[in-house]
């Protein structure tokens, strides 16, 4: 289990990366065991993820929803597959693109950043279903603007790690992209409705 110094750590060399910075690989642990620890992200940011989807589904959709424990199972297994979904859809375009090196380089680094993500998401939403005007406008336009940087730095990271070809990253984030809308949109409906 990472400590929160390794994160940091981890997060330096997001920080180069984005920058283009070569010196990325000496914080970035592209090898499989550092992809095996990557997926630690996830078991951080999991929490945060289920209950922030708990939370918007319970206070800012127009139908009640109740928070029991199918409704935590269901939620939980939507966010595991929003968050695998994408990931093997990144490693098809990346074998059929003649890149399996890529592959290992995306899933680490886009693991690793969508913990900050995650957890100023979790951090927003709660804030915004307390919805106090206007802290909560502003909150959701903020959120919104997070969102949108999160998308970009996902196309600058998958670009920069596929040697700068155009093709297959608009491949790989407009597959991944679908992907994880196909499984937020299904996994909403099973979540709400059975």
């Amino acid at each position: 289990m990472p400590t929160p110094g390794e994160i940091l750590f981890y997060m330096r060399g997001l920080w180069l990366l984005i920058k283009a910075n070569p010196a990325h690989t000496r914080y970035l642990d592209f090898t499989e065991r550092g992809l095996a620890r990557s997926f630690w992200a996830l078991a951080y940011s999991f929490p945060f993820m289920v209950a922030s989807e708990l939370v918007s589904l319970s206070r800012l959709m127009p139908q009640t929803v109740t928070v029991s424990a199918q409704t935590i199972f269901r939620s939980a297994l939507v966010q595991g597959l929003g968050w695998m979904g994408p990931i093997v859809v990144l490693g098809v375009v990346c074998m059929v693109s003649g890149m399996p090196r890529s592959f290992l380089k995306i899933v680490v680094t886009t693991n690793w950043i969508s913990l900050p993500i995650n957890i100023f998401a979790a951090l927003a939403i709660f804030l915004i279903a307390t919805g106090l005007q206007p802290l909560a406008s502003i909150l959701l336009l903020l959120f919104q603007a997070v969102v949108l940087a999160a998308f970009l730095l996902e196309i600058r990271i998958v670009y920069l790690l596929m040697n700068d070809k155009a093709l297959p990253t608009a491949t790989a984030i407009i597959a991944s992209a679908i992907t994880a809308l196909l499984i937020t949109d299904l996994g909403t409906r099973y979540i709400v409705g059975g």
